[in-house]
């Protein structure tokens, strides 16, 4: 993915989101490492994106922030 591409996908995500879920969100890219789950979901749900060209609703983001934070 292109920087802009990526950038644009990103301002996507932060306009459509709740504080709740850019918080979530937040919390996840402070970590220093990234569980091998949890990027098998970004790879998988960027896959999705290059096929479908949607990104996925606050709702689908925030079950699947909500279940990486439980594990």
């Amino acid at each position: 993915m292109g920087g802009s591409a990526l950038k644009d996908k990103i301002h996507q995500l932060v306009e459509s989101s709740d504080e709740e879920m850019l918080e979530s969100v937040y919390q996840l890219l402070q970590q220093t490492e990234y569980t091998d789950e949890f990027k098998n979901i970004l790879n998988e749900e960027y896959a999705d994106y290059q096929t479908n060209k949607q990104v996925i609703s606050n709702a689908e983001m925030d079950a699947l922030i909500k279940e990486v934070l439980k594990k």
